[in-house]
């Protein structure tokens, strides 16, 4: 598995030529009513007097997503298709209130050198990369090398998703061994974490306290568990940010975890994440789709509904949030 070169930036790969033969669009596979409410909660209203203080509060970061995976579903329907296409048409989608997304790597078994060289070569997008909990049986040397060596990319601003999922049946120890060994590769590296953690909070906690430094930059991805649960964690973890995704927007039990989190969660202490495709937000639903960047808009407002705040705010402090965690800088831009 060869190191992954990356090519120098260019705009050009999102503005690809489409031929009368393939026209299937991005924007066609959703609902006109997907799109409409898309660039609804995307249109930034005239700042009231309390908010115009806040500065880039009309731009926000999709922090956790698999562009990846998007592309896969792309090509469910649109079988011809190709990344430029997608990337293209995943571009007109978005706002320009979207300043960009981490996509996250995370089945190095499965690595595609020409689809993460062309992802990463589009302004605004970075990358995590990692290995997940539930397909550690594929874990090797060999891997752990390959993550390593992923570490040294110019657009690779962290190491993840990494974690322990006992939330299916799984061989704990296994998952638990891989887990220490990337947060020690992480450390290592300086790269802040991205942590996956299902119906295992007590282990991954004691891990991440052996492991990690107090200091240490933190991303625990689309946390579904009881806020109660996570205080120890934000006390000991002054830098550990908590994930909302769209799950938010719906009713079950780790829906209503998530609505409580994002009501209680001090406000510099939380990331917005689509994890496209995965969790489209409810009001969106529909088979064959999935969710994209743009739609963290959604989550946003979701959030702000709870709390009882102007989405700006949201928006606002996630920005900030997202340039903490994992060092994009404020002025960089989804264009």
């Amino acid at each position: 598995m060869a190191f992954p070169k990356l090519v120098k930036p260019q705009i050009s790969h999102f503005h690809t030529s489409r031929s009368a033969s393939n026209p299937v669009r991005l924007s066609s596979l959703l609902h006109w009513k997907t799109v409409q409410q898309i660039l609804q909660f995307n249109a930034i209203q005239p700042c009231t007097k309390l908010l115009s203080v806040l500065e880039n509060v009309d731009s926000f970061i999709d922090t956790h997503c698999h562009l990846d995976r998007m592309f896969k579903c792309f090509r469910k329907t649109n079988h011809s298709a190709t990344l430029e296409q997608f990337l293209n048409d995943l571009r007109e989608m978005s706002s320009t209130d979207l300043a960009g997304c981490v996509t996250v790597f995370c089945d190095p078994v499965d690595f595609d050198e020409n689809l993460w060289s062309k992802i990463l070569s589009t302004d605004g997008v970075f990358a995590a990369v990692g290995q997940h909990p539930k397909s550690v049986e594929s874990f090797t040397d060999h891997t752990l090398s390959f993550i390593r060596q992923c570490m040294g990319g110019p657009r690779v601003c962290a190491l993840g998703e990494i974690g322990l999922d006992y939330s299916v049946r799984c061989n704990k120890y296994r998952q638990q061994q891989v887990f220490r060994q990337l947060l020690c590769l992480a450390v290592s590296c300086g790269k802040p974490i991205v942590v996956h953690c299902r119906e295992a909070l007590k282990d991954c906690s004691a891990i991440l306290l052996e492991l990690v430094p107090k200091f240490w930059k933190i991303h625990l991805h689309c946390y579904t568990g009881k806020f109660a649960e996570i205080q120890d964690l934000l006390v000991n973890f002054p830098f550990l940010f908590i994930g909302i995704t769209a799950l938010v927007t719906y009713s079950s039990v780790p829906a209503q975890n998530m609505q409580e989190t994002a009501k209680h969660i001090p406000l510099d202490r939380f990331l917005l994440e689509t994890d496209g495709p995965y969790f489209m937000p409810k009001s969106l639903l529909k088979k064959g789709s999935f969710s994209i960047p743009s739609m963290v808009s959604l989550v946003a407002a979701e959030v702000a509904q709870i709390r009882g705040v102007d989405r700006r705010v949201i928006l606002h402090y996630s920005r900030l949030n997202a340039t903490c965690m994992y060092g994009i800088p404020m002025t960089y831009s989804w264009e």
